[in-house]
Order: structure tokens, then C-alpha cells, then sequence
């Protein structure tokens, strides 16, 4: 879905700056799109990334702690992720579409809740992979416990 965004901008946007530069006539309803395309290209892409584990980390000395110290700090991360997550974008986005109601884009009057809908579901999306990959790491670790450090 966020790749289909994402050709989706590339798309509009290209096609709209050869037709204001090279034919002078643009399509006004183009930017409305591509910006509402884009943003659930950033949280539906959010959540595909940590589908895949694929967020960068700095975790060189997070990996030369002592077990115990490494359970802690993983924990204290995962706090910290959540809080972002359910807080940020699912608590916070949740009211922050539902304060778009009756606004409107101003061209193709589309429903800015449409648009901003993006930032709870992405969040929510994103709180299960990372779930799951954090109960994959944790019980990964656990099984090594036995002696395979």
C-alpha cells in the first residue's frame, strides 16, 4: 500500500510539473492528491519498515552491556516506543482527525479526515509488528540463555 502511495506521488507530481512547465497548465487538484498520497505513504510506510525490523538503531554499546543491563535497556526502549506509538500517533492522531471534521480541501473537497486518518492506523499497525518483533527478540534471547552466548 505504501509503495502504491508512493508511485502515486511520484506520478502527480511529475506529471503536473510537465504540464506547468513545459504546456503552462497545470492541474490544480494534483498537490491535494500527492499530499494526501504522501502522508499515508509516510505512516503506512512506518509500520511496513517495522514489519521488516528495518528502523536504524545505534546500539553499539547497548550490545556490549551486561545481559541484565541489555534486558533493561530493551525494556525502557520498548516503554519508550509504545508511549510514541499509542500516545503519539494513536491517541493524539486519533484527535487530531477527529478535530478535521467539516474541513475540507479546497479544490476537490475531500475531507481532511481522509488524509489525517493515516497517522492513528499507521500507529496501529506499526504497535503490532512491533509487538511481535520485540516478543520474537525477547524469546530469541531467552533461549539463548542456556549457553549459546
Amino acid at each position: 500500500m505504501a509503495s502504491l502511495a508512493l508511485v502515486g506521488v511520484i506520478l502527480l507530481t511529475g506529471i503536473n510539473v510537465l504540464l506547468r512547465y513545459i504546456f503552462n497548465a497545470p492541474i490544480a487538484w494534483t498537490m491535494e492528491v500527492a499530499l494526501g498520497l504522501f502522508i499515508w505513504f509516510v505512516f503506512i510506510g512506518i509500520s511496513s519498515s517495522m514489519k521488516r525490523n528495518g528502523h536504524i538503531g545505534v546500539d553499539f554499546f547497548v550490545k556490549k552491556l551486561p545481559r541484565p543491563l541489555w534486558i533493561l535497556s530493551e525494556i525502557i526502549r520498548a516503554a519508550a516506543i509504545y508511549f510514541v506509538l499509542i500516545y503519539v500517533f494513536i491517541y493524539l492522531g486519533s484527535k487530531f482527525t477527529m478535530m478535521a471534521t467539516g474541513k475540507l480541501t479546497p479544490i476537490l473537497g475531500l475531507s481532511y479526515q481522509l488524509i489525517d486518518i493515516a497517522v492513528p492506523i499507521g500507529g496501529a499497525i506499526t504497535a503490532i509488528h512491533f509487538t511481535r518483533n520485540f516478543i520474537l527478540s525477547l524469546r530469541t534471547e531467552f533461549r539463548n540463555e542456556g549457553g549459546e552466548d
